[in-house]
C-alpha cells in the first residue's frame, strides 16, 4: 500500500482504476468476440469490433459517473443517443441483411459499463460473460433449436409455468397426518424430477452418440436405469453371442443412479448429503470403473434403444409420482411411530423396489430432524440396494450367459459390501 500512496494513488484513485479496468475488460471480451464471429470481414470493421465495444462501455460509465453528480437524465439521454446512432447504422446497411445481435450488444455494454459504476462488479462480470457465450455459441444454438419439435418447445414452455408460475403460488404449510400434505414441498419434488428427466432427454437427443450402446447406458440411467436394464437384459437373451458390451451399458446405468440420489441430497438436506456423500460416491465411482473395464473386454457395434426417448414432460405421469410421493411419506411416518427404526428401513427397502427417487426425497425430509439423521442415511442406502437387487434379477431371468457372469461380478460384490456397510452403521 505504501509503494501505490509514494506514486499518488489513494484509496479513491485504486478504486476508479479498478473500475475502469473491469469496464475495459467487458468491452474487450465482446468487442473481440464480435471480431472473431465476423472473421474480420468488411462488415465488422463498418460497424462494431475490439475498439468500437470498450469505447461504448466507457461511454455507459462516464455517463453513470456524470449522473450521480448531477442527474439521471444524463445517463437516460446518452442512452437514447447511443440507441439512436446504432440503430441509424443498422438502418444504413439494412440492405446487406445484417442481425440486430451486434446493435444489442452494444446496448448490453453500455448498460454494463454503467453498473460497473454502482458497485455492482460480479453482476457485470457475469452477464458480460453469459453474452459472449451466447454470442460464440450461435451456431450451435441455431442447430439445438432447429432439432427441437413443436412438442419440444410446448414441453418446455410448460415447465417454465409449473415452475415459474405455479410453484411461488402454492402454500408452504404442512398439513395431514404426519404433516405429509405440503404443497409447495411437492410439486418442487415434482419439478425437480421433471428436471432430472429433462437433462436425460435432451442429452440423448442432441449428443451425437452413434447409437452407441455405453452411450445409451449412461443416458438411460439419468432416466430410467430399471428401464435400460430390462432393455438391454431382454436383447441380451435373444442372443446366445454378445451380452458383454449389454453387460457394461447395465452396470454404467445403474451407477448414474448414485450420483443422482447425491442430487436430491444436495437440493433437500444438506446435512445428510454431508453424512452420505462419500459412501454413495464410492459406490457410484465404483461401478463405473467396473463398467469401463467390462466395456473394454468387447468392441462390438450395437443398435440403439427400440425407440427413443419419451419427452418427459407428462402432466400424468407427474402427478403419478406425486401420488407415490405422499404414500411413501405417510408409510414412512406410519412405520416410525407405529415401529420405530425398523418401520422407517422396511418402508424403504419396499418402496425402492419400485421407486428409488421418491423415497430418497422422503428420507430427506425425514432426516431434517437430527435425531433421525443416521436413520435416513442408512434408508437411503437400503432403498438403493433395494432398487438394485431388481435390476439384477432382471440380468438373472432374462439375460444370456455372458452378461448374466458379467453383471454377477460388479452386483453380487456390492450386495456384499453394501450390507456389511449397512450393518456396521446399525450395530454401531
Amino acid at each position: 500500500m505504501d509503494f501505490w500512496q509514494n506514486l499518488g494513488l489513494n484509496g479513491e484513485l485504486l478504486y476508479t482504476l479498478q473500475e475502469l479496468l473491469i469496464v475495459l475488460g467487458i468491452g474487450l471480451l465482446l468487442g473481440l468476440e464480435r471480431e472473431f464471429a465476423k472473421g474480420g470481414s468488411e462488415q465488422a470493421r463498418l460497424f462494431a469490433g475490439a475498439r468500437t465495444f470498450p469505447i461504448v462501455a466507457m461511454t455507459g460509465y462516464l455517463a453513470m459517473t456524470l449522473s450521480s453528480e448531477f442527474t439521471i437524465w444524463i445517463f437516460v439521454g446518452t442512452l437514447f443517443g447511443a440507441s439512436a446512432l446504432i440503430a441509424m447504422s443498422y438502418l444504413g446497411s439494412k440492405e446487406q441483411h445484417l442481425g440486430v445481435t451486434t446493435e444489442f450488444s452494444l446496448l448490453a455494454v453500455f448498460l454494463l459499463g454503467g453498473l460497473v459504476f454502482t458497485g455492482r462488479y460480479h453482476l457485470a462480470v457475469s452477464v458480460a460473460v453469459l453474452v459472449a457465450g451466447l454470442l460464440s455459441l450461435k451456431t450451435r444454438i441455431h442447430q439445438a433449436v432447429k432439432a427441437l419439435s413443436e412438442k419440444d418447445i410446448q414441453s418446455i414452455l410448460l415447465f417454465i409455468v409449473i415452475t415459474a408460475l405455479v410453484l411461488p403460488l402454492l402454500p408452504n404449510e404442512d398439513q395431514g397426518p404426519y404433516g405429509i400434505f405440503n404443497l409447495y414441498k411437492i410439486w418442487l419434488v415434482v419439478v425437480i424430477f421433471v428436471a432430472l428427466n429433462f437433462l436425460g432427454y435432451f442429452l440423448s437427443k442432441f449428443l451425437d452418440q452413434r447409437r452407441s450402446t455405453l452411450m445409451t447406458g449412461i443416458l438411460g440411467g439419468f432416466v430410467s436405469s430399471t428401464a435400460t436394464t430390462w432393455y438391454f437384459s431382454r436383447k441380451s437373451g435373444k442372443s446366445v453371442e454378445g451380452g458383454v458390451i449389454e453387460a457394461a451399458a447395465i452396470i454404467l446405468a445403474s451407477s448414474i443412479m448414485f450420483p443422482r440420489l447425491l442430487i436430491w441430497l444436495l437440493l433437500l438436506n444438506f446435512a445428510l448429503f454431508k453424512t452420505m456423500w462419500l459412501p454413495i460416491l464410492i459406490l457410484g465411482l465404483g461401478g463405473a470403473l467396473f463398467g469401463y473395464w467390462v466395456s473394454r473386454r468387447q468392441s462390438a457395434e450395437v443398435e440403439g434403444p427400440p425407440k427413443e426417448v419419451r419427452n418427459p414432460i407428462n402432466l400424468r405421469e407427474a402427478f403419478v409420482f406425486a401420488a407415490v410421493y405422499l404414500a411413501i411419506q405417510f408409510l414412512v411416518g406410519y412405520a416410525d411411530e407405529h415401529f420405530g427404526e425398523g418401520g422407517v428401513y422396511l418402508a424403504s427397502g419396499i418402496s425402492g423396489i419400485t421407486d428409488i427417487d421418491a423415497i430418497t426425497i422422503s428420507m430427506a425430509q425425514y432426516g431434517k430432524d437430527s435425531a433421525a439423521l443416521e436413520i435416513a442415511g442408512t434408508a437411503v442406502l437400503i432403498a438403493a440396494f433395494a432398487n438394485t437387487l431388481v435390476k439384477y434379477m432382471f440380468c438373472l431371468l432374462f439375460g444370456n450367459s455372458h452378461l448374466k457372469r458379467y453383471t454377477s461380478l460388479a452386483f453380487v460384490p456390492l450386495f456384499t459390501l453394501g450390507i456389511a456397510y449397512i450393518l456396521f452403521r446399525v450395530l454401531t
